[in-house]
């Protein structure tokens, strides 16, 4: 893989759940439709074994591929972005249902 394959693929990854968790919190906060708070309850669940086994797999190929670890550490670096986010619209969420 390249070294900028690898980055992206991680920029991906982190769009991809980012996008989906912005889209469950603002349908949820806009319709306050409970529907939207149960899809991002379930994005969270189903998204952190997802987000942990690219981790994992970045992690294994950057210690397998040592000439790609500082890319595989980027990458890594810009998915546990997705933590903070993740846990601020927990949050946000749970807070206005309540």
């Amino acid at each position: 893989m390249k070294d900028s394959e690898i980055i992206n693929l991680g920029k991906a990854v982190f769009g991809i759940f980012f996008s989906i968790g912005t889209l469950c919190l603002l349908g949820a906060l806009i319709t306050k439709d409970n529907w939207f708070a149960g899809a991002g309850y379930l994005l969270i669940v189903f998204g952190v074994p997802v987000n942990l086994l690219c981790i994992l797999g970045f992690l294994t190929y950057g210690v397998i591929n040592t000439s790609k670890f500082k890319e595989c550490m980027i990458a890594i670096l810009i998915l546990t972005a997705n933590i903070p986010i993740a846990f601020t619209y927990a949050v946000i969420g749970l807070g206005y249902f309540n």
